[in-house]
């Protein structure tokens, strides 16, 4: 096998695979992906909340109403004259107050309730919008930062992909397959040379059967790193 020209391929690939990496590991990019998660969950949570906020302000409408009725009937019984009503009936009106009464403060209390639950949900949707917002901010910062090196390191790339295309014409098309094979686990170097008896991409040392195999016919692949090791004919 040539394995000059393909040294030279992989080479030149790793150049590639340097800024892909430069790319990928950008700490923009991971800062503004966490951003937007975080926006997201920020923004899920305030409409849950305006929802809750929603259901909560209908009961207290409703205890409101319940309240103001109860209010005017004991109004009404107050404005009733009660000079012509016997002992009995009396005593019935004043049960019949005091149970009205107690309902009252019962539906006070429920009210209270309500308008601090409502105070501390709002407090709670104040608190993710501001986080979205401040999610949202951090993320079109690093974005645009993550937009600026992908604008960099991408015509370098397209430019040494071009020189790879020229490069590949000289190379046996079995050889470039598995290259290209490889290439897609990421990880480099594929092509090693034989070490002594070791592997010189993950130093493991090769059983004499195997190194019998790779000097007949000048290429075997590791059991351990999976990559291609060649033997150099010195």
């Amino acid at each position: 096998m040539n394995i000059e020209k393909l040294l030279e391929y992989q080479k030149k690939d790793e150049e590639i695979f340097k800024l892909e990496k430069k790319l990928e590991s950008s700490e923009d990019k991971r800062i503004y992906q966490n951003m937007e998660e975080h926006a997201k969950e920020a923004q899920n949570k305030s409409v849950a909340l305006e929802k809750q906020a929603s259901m909560i302000a209908q009961d207290y409408e409703k205890l409101k109403k319940t309240f103001e009725d109860n209010q005017k009937y004991l109004d009404s019984l107050e404005k009733k004259v009660q000079d012509n009503l016997s002992e009995e009936e009396l005593k019935e009106r004043l049960e019949l107050s005091n149970s009205i009464l107690s309902n009252l403060n019962i539906l006070e209390k429920k009210m209270m309730n309500i308008a601090s639950n409502i105070n501390a949900v709002l407090t709670q949707f104040n608190d993710a919008k501001a986080r979205y917002q401040a999610a949202k901010a951090k993320y079109k910062e690093h974005k645009e930062k993550f937009e600026a090196l992908r604008a960099e390191i991408e015509p370098k790339v397209a430019e040494i992909k071009k020189e790879l295309e020229t490069l590949e014409k000289g190379i046996d098309k079995r050889f470039m397959d598995k290259y290209k094979q490889k290439r897609a686990d990421k990880n480099f170097p594929i092509f090693v040379p034989l070490r002594d008896k070791f592997c010189s991409g993950c130093a493991m040392e090769l059983p004499s059967a195997d190194l019998g195999k790779l000097k007949q016919n000048g290429f075997l692949e590791c059991e351990n790193c999976r990559r291609i090791i060649y033997y150099e004919d010195k």
